[in-house]
């Protein structure tokens, strides 16, 4: 080799140039292709966080829904339930409880409804005696016998002045058309007793409407009165007047065996 020739050089430069030209370039491509997916959410990333934020609460909630109520036992569950009926009143159903007379076994039950039996040897049920311008003592032994009656004794002493015995029950009982009214009077000595009976469907007030009783003297008078006739429906009070402007000189009688039946 001569002194004077330069070394030859070029070649490699060049390609060390072109070598780097193409890593550049490659760098280049895989930045362009890997960076943005990872600026840039996907679609998908954008609708779940779009749907977290417009029903936070939702993701929380589930979305099935709750099972069905298992039937009971005994019951399909196509069965439907019955639906509840309110009470209504039954046509021809008495609203008060009606009398009930005691049957042939001679038990009588004490219930809270006024007994048929007002007075057999002692007041029944549900019943009181009271007097006006008369003293009512019930269980008095009858003159001459050992029979125990309601004794009333007249305690006015004019004629105008009226003299009652009221029997009334605590409630009002039902009566019907056909229900009669049966008592014993033992009558006054001398002249008897004479009495205005009278019932009524409320306990203030006496019946307007009296049916005449005539006992005679020292004896026992049995009586059927067709109550129902007196105060129709209902039966609360029952009046015996002491006719005093027809027989002046009665004083003292007796009252017993009183019932309510048929």
């Amino acid at each position: 080799m001569s002194a004077g020739r330069r070394p030859i050089s070029g070649p490699p430069r060049r390609l060390g140039q072109r070598t780097r030209y193409a890593l550049l370039v490659t760098v280049v491509i895989c930045v362009a292709v890997a960076v943005p997916p990872l600026l840039i959410p996907r679609q998908d990333d954008q609708a779940e966080a779009s749907g977290a934020r417009e029903s936070p609460v939702s993701s929380r909630i589930p979305t099935t829904a709750p099972p069905a109520p298992t039937p009971k036992a005994g019951k399909s569950a196509g069965t439907p339930r019955p639906t509840p009926m309110r009470p209504t009143a039954t046509p021809g159903r008495p609203r008060v409880p009606s009398c009930t007379a005691p049957g042939s076994s001679g038990v009588v039950e004490v219930t809270p409804v006024p007994a048929c039996s007002i007075y057999a040897s002692a007041l029944g049920t549900g019943w009181q005696a009271s007097g006006s311008g008369t003293n009512v003592d019930p269980g008095r032994p009858v003159p001459d016998g050992e029979e125990a009656a309601i004794r009333i004794q007249r305690r006015v002493k004019t004629r105008d002045q009226p003299a009652t015995v009221t029997l009334l029950a605590g409630s009002p009982v039902l009566i019907g058309a056909n229900t009669r009214l049966r008592l014993r009077v033992y009558g006054g000595r001398q002249y008897g007793t004479i009495l205005r009976l009278s019932a009524s469907p409320s306990a203030g007030r006496a019946g307007a409407t009296t049916v005449t009783l005539h006992a005679p003297p020292e004896r026992w008078t049995s009586f059927v009165v067709h109550v129902g006739t007196l105060s129709p429906g209902r039966l609360r009070r029952i009046d015996l007047a002491i006719a005093s402007e027809q027989l002046p000189q009665a004083y003292e009688f007796y009252l017993d065996d009183i019932a309510l039946g048929r």
